[in-house]
């Protein structure tokens, strides 16, 4: 399974660590460069922008410290949400 985490520091890091081990392919994305190099040096691709996360995820844990962070990675400029949020879902 391919999961995408938003908002890689402390925490968001060690669950990521921690689903790499099962075999589960992490990637992440942060803006705060220096705090995807964890789960970088673990085998974690990391993502330009949550948008990027979105497209190369199939699912997204979010672990974000404020309303204005959770903002930017849902709503930002290449946001969570700013691509086609209803691909892969069916109306069943």
């Amino acid at each position: 399974m391919k999961i995408g985490i938003a908002g890689t520091g402390r925490m968001g890091a060690a669950i990521g660590q921690r689903l790499m081990e099962p075999g589960a392919r992490a990637r992440g994305v942060e803006p705060h460069r220096e705090k995807t190099r964890p789960l970088a040096a673990a085998g974690a691709k990391v993502a330009a922008t949550p948008l990027q996360l979105a497209a190369l995820s199939e699912t997204i844990i979010t672990i974000l410290t404020d309303a204005g962070a959770i903002d930017a990675a849902y709503r930002g400029k290449d946001g969570l949400l700013s691509g086609n949020v209803s691909e892969g879902f069916s109306s069943r």
